[in-house]
């Protein structure tokens, strides 16, 4: 599996701040020179973004988990979260990215989004297929918008958004039965590994913590960990360590010693070590970046 990687310049052009106006909307056809339907795994820093798929088939990777998702679909991808696609040549799809501080001073205002803006989101199949086609409606209204000028245009797109967000936001509240259309129980296992990591990525439990609460054996989980997603269960956990100390010191003022014990760490200078490690630069150093990039 290919390693991920932060991009700046191949699906998405520059930081934060070198994005003009409300939101950028693009078809996934327009970038098909460059990506030939298929894009590695990346990650966007203070970007997030929505893929809006007509009728095709995608083959997916999102936060490490596989995903066969047949259109139409909606994809809701948070800053700093792993994915990759595999698209069926010349299909229908839009993706529209957004600055991460407008995602948060829209999920502070609107308490309905607040569960669920910070982590990835699907919303695909046929119960959803009357919401889906309404929302195929309102990306290609924001597809227009976004080519027109003038100083109400960032009032509209942003008002556009919201009718996205609103949609996403129904279909996750139908509580669709998420078949996660995957290869047996070695995915099914993965699936519950990753859903106790997103509930736990704050606390430094070990694989063999995992293992326990699964009610499998420390060998089967990591064996079967690399064998559905290339990574170990080990490297899993330190992502998604590093994820929610990146989170937090994004979206809190906290200090960072304050961080550092509050993802258990032993001292702030152990911290420092992991995230220098992982990230390739200190906590204090990623913190003033991204907040001279917002």
């Amino acid at each position: 599996m290919t390693q991920t990687h932060l991009d700046r310049e191949r699906y998405v052009l520059g930081d934060p701040s070198d994005h003009v106006g409300f939101l950028n909307c693009e078809r996934i056809v327009e970038r098909s020179h460059i990506h030939g339907w298929s894009v590695e795994p990346h990650y966007h820093e203070g970007l997030a973004q929505m893929f809006v798929f007509g009728d095709g088939r995608v083959k997916g990777q999102i936060d490490y988990l596989s995903r066969d998702i047949v259109g139409p679909a909606i994809v809701w991808l948070p800053a700093l979260c792993s994915h990759a696609f595999d698209y069926q040549v010349g299909m229908n799809g839009w993706v529209i990215t957004v600055p991460t501080i407008d995602v948060m001073r829209i999920g502070k205002h609107n308490s309905w989004c607040q569960n669920w803006i910070g982590r990835p989101q699907l919303v695909v199949g046929a119960l959803h297929r009357d919401l889906l086609i309404e929302t195929l409606g309102l990306v290609q209204q924001v597809e227009k918008e976004h080519k027109k000028l003038g100083e109400e245009r960032n009032v509209a797109l942003e008002s556009l958004f919201m009718l996205l967000l609103i949609s996403l936001n129904r279909g996750l509240s139908a509580n669709p039965d998420f078949n996660d259309q995957s290869s047996g129980r070695q995915q099914q296992l993965v699936n519950r590994f990753q859903t106790l990591l997103e509930q736990h990525e704050t606390d430094k439990f070990s694989v063999a913590d995992y293992a326990g609460m699964l009610s499998v054996t420390t060998t089967h989980l990591s064996r079967t960990v690399k064998t559905v997603t290339g990574k170990t269960a080990g490297e899993m956990i330190s992502d998604r360590l590093l994820l929610a100390a990146k989170r937090k010191l994004v979206f809190s003022d906290l200090p960072i010693s304050e961080i550092a014990y509050m993802l258990e760490f032993s001292s702030p200078s152990y911290f420092t070590r992991f995230f220098s490690a992982q990230a390739g630069e200190t906590p204090r150093q990623f913190r003033t970046r991204m907040r001279e990039s917002s």
